[in-house]
C-alpha cells in the first residue's frame, strides 16, 4: 500500500532543492513532492496555481514563505489538506516595519543587487556552525542563483500583502506540526507553543532559519513521526 502524499513548499530565496536532504531522509513509502512556487504577487494566486496541480487530498508542509502559501491553501481548500506542517513560519501578517524592510529589499533587487543582498543577510539566516559549512553555503548559493530577482520581487510583494491567518491555523481540525531551528528569530518556541501547544511545536538544535537545509535528517524524522500519527 502506498504511503501518504507530502507536498513541500520552499521559502523566500529557495528553490525546491532546499528539501533535497529532507526528501532523501524520508521513508521511501512517502510520496514526497517538493515544488517550486510560481512568481506571482499574492499568496492567494500562488495557492490557486499550486492547488490546481495537486491530488485531491494531501499532507502539506510549508517552509517560511512556503508556510504563508500553505495557510492560503488551507483557507481556500481545507477539505483537501490532510495535515499541515509549518517550518520556520508563523501565521501573523507582516508588521509595518517588516513591510518597510521588504520594500527596501525590492528596491535593491530592482537595482541589480539581489545576490549580494542575500549573501549579506546569510548571517541572520543560519546557525553559526552552518555558516562554516562550505557544502551548505554552496547549495544555498546555487538556490539563490536559480531563484533569481524576479521571483524574489514577486514573492516579497506577496508576503507584504498577506493577511493574518492565525484563525485559519487555530481553527483547523486536522493534525498540525510546527518546527523551527533553535536560532530562528522568526519562529520562537513560545509563539509556536501558544498557537498549537507544546506537544506539536518542536525546536531543532544546530539550525537557524534554514532548518531543512541545515538539519535535513532531523527535519525528516519529525515529519515522518507526524505523518505516522496524522
Amino acid at each position: 500500500m502506498s504511503g501518504p502524499t507530502l507536498v513541500l513548499l520552499p521559502g523566500l530565496n529557495n528553490s525546491r532543492a532546499v528539501f533535497d536532504g529532507v526528501v532523501a531522509a524520508l521513508d521511501p513509502a512517502i510520496d514526497a513532492r517538493a515544488i517550486d512556487l510560481p512568481p506571482l504577487a499574492s499568496v492567494e494566486a500562488i495557492a490557486d496555481a499550486v492547488l490546481a496541480d495537486l491530488p485531491e487530498r494531501f499532507h502539506l508542509c510549508g517552509f517560511s514563505f512556503g508556510g504563508y502559501v500553505a495557510l492560503a491553501m488551507l483557507a481556500r481548500a481545507p477539505e483537501r489538506i490532510a495535515g499541515l506542517a509549518l517550518v520556520g513560519s508563523l501565521p501573523a501578517a507582516d508588521s509595518e516595519a517588516a513591510r518597510e524592510n521588504r520594500s527596501r529589499a525590492i528596491e535593491t533587487a530592482q537595482a541589480g543587487g539581489y545576490e549580494a543582498m542575500v549573501q549579506t543577510n546569510a548571517s541572520a539566516a543560519f546557525h553559526p556552525e552552518s555558516l562554516k559549512d562550505e557544502a551548505i553555503m554552496a547549495r544555498r548559493a546555487a538556490m539563490v542563483a536559480d531563484y533569481g530577482p524576479d521571483r524574489f520581487i514577486a514573492h516579497s510583494r506577496a508576503a507584504m500583502t498577506r493577511p493574518d491567518r492565525t484563525a485559519t491555523l487555530t481553527g483547523y481540525a486536522g493534525p498540525v506540526l510546527m518546527l523551527a531551528g533553535e536560532c530562528d528569530p522568526l519562529a520562537p518556541r513560545e509563539r509556536m507553543e501558544a498557537l498549537v501547544g507544546a506537544h506539536r511545536a518542536h525546536v531543532v538544535p544546530g539550525a537557524g532559519h534554514l532548518l531543512p537545509l541545515e538539519q535535513p535528517a532531523a527535519t525528516a524524522a519529525l515529519l515522518s513521526g507526524w505523518l505516522r500519527t496524522a
